[in-house]
């Protein structure tokens, strides 16, 4: 019998390298690759590849690191008016 078969490649990683949310980690120097730009696969201003993850360090949540980084987040949100318990529909429901 498998356990844990269902989970993402990218879950198990942090949860076998105490990596959480928002964590700063180190990674060895030279043990990376910037990425490209045209071979960027997202619009982060930085993106590296490292081919051992042992290189890979999970740095502890306190002082400094207990800070989150600076981030730079771009977000909105629209409010709408709809019938109760219905999602609102654009033809129909007006911003509010």
């Amino acid at each position: 019998m498998t356990y844990e078969s269902n989970l993402p490649y990218a879950l198990r990683f942090m949860i076998d390298n105490s990596v959480v949310g928002m964590s700063w980690i180190r990674i060895k120097a030279g043990s990376y690759k910037m990425r490209p730009v045209q071979d960027k696969l997202c619009n982060t201003q930085y993106e590296i590849d490292v081919e051992d993850f042992n290189a890979i360090e999970s740095l502890p949540c306190d002082g400094d690191y207990a800070k989150i980084a600076p981030l730079r987040i771009l977000s909105f949100d629209i409010e709408c008016s709809a019938e109760k318990g219905k999602f609102p529909q654009a033809q129909q429901d007006p911003i509010i």
